[in-house]
């Protein structure tokens, strides 16, 4: 018997370095993570990533299978995500997710929603894959809808469903891997980004929109084509994460042709 876990991808809307408080809004982007138990030796497979570190999916397996009290002699892990990596698109918490749900669903086990993320950005931390533990990441791709979190007392501050927004994900071959982030430009801005929390509620697509370019500030990254999807129709769009994936957003049915209107590299989805 093999067990399924499926998570999903997020968008930043405050990104909770500044000031540790941070909000997201889940998109359906999926992962799927597959489980079964073996008789000996673990293989691990990561389709259409090749040569990626395999630590974070082990030390997911690992802590679950202690979390819920069970040993295996062996697996096989399968993971599959169509979230592409270190884009700020909250790939490394939804496979937290995922692997974690395959492993309790397997054995039948039943866990809180919030354990599981809870349990994934311990994970996370541990494998150095996080800067701010992700708990608002791990929520928004768990969840969905608009998420703002206080990551420092990994507690939900409010949550709430959004409208089901188009969502174009410009994603270039870029990648900004964790170690490369400049905390501290981040942290010049707490006052700021505090001032930003408190609009999250009231506006949460123009915070999205000022996070997203004081992101591009500090990573040098040109991100006019939000100015030109606004043109073409798009309500709002930024800099995800620490980038540099930018995620436009758009009535719903408009996506796709703002989206040929563009000239770059785009990925379709939808709030979820």
């Amino acid at each position: 018997m093999t067990g399924t876990g499926i998570s999903y991808g997020a968008i930043s809307v405050l990104n909770a370095i500044p000031c540790g408080i941070g909000s997201t809004i889940g998109i359906d982007l999926r992962t799927e993570a597959v489980f079964e138990p073996t008789d000996g030796g673990i293989r691990i497979t990561l389709v259409d990533r090749p040569g990626m570190d395999d630590r974070l999916v082990r030390e997911c397996v690992r802590e679950t299978l202690k979390a819920i009290g069970k040993e295996v002699p062996g697996y096989d892990l399968t993971v599959r995500s169509q979230i592409p990596p270190s884009r700020g698109l909250k790939s490394s918490s939804s496979v937290c997710n995922a692997v974690i749900s395959a492993v309790l669903d397997h054995f039948g086990k039943k866990m809180d929603p919030m354990d599981v993320v809870r349990l994934g950005v311990e994970c996370a931390i541990y494998c150095k894959v996080t800067i701010t533990g992700a708990f608002d990441d791990a929520c928004g791709c768990h969840l969905g809808g608009l998420v703002v979190t206080d990551n420092s007392r990994r507690e939900i501050v409010s949550r709430k469903e959004m409208e089901r927004y188009d969502v174009i994900v410009c994603s270039p071959e870029r990648e900004i891997t964790k170690d490369k982030v400049d905390v501290s430009a981040y942290r010049a801005l707490k006052e700021k980004y505090e001032k930003l929390a408190q609009s999250i509620a009231d506006d949460p697509l123009r915070v999205l929109e000022e996070n997203g370019r004081a992101v591009a500030g500090i990573i040098g990254m040109d991100d006019s084509v939000v100015s030109k999807a606004k043109g073409l129709g798009a309500i709002a769009g930024g800099v995800s994460g620490t980038g540099p994936a930018i995620a436009i957003v758009c009535e719903p049915g408009t996506g796709r042709k703002i989206a040929e209107g563009l000239g770059c590299e785009t990925i379709l989805c939808r709030v979820r």
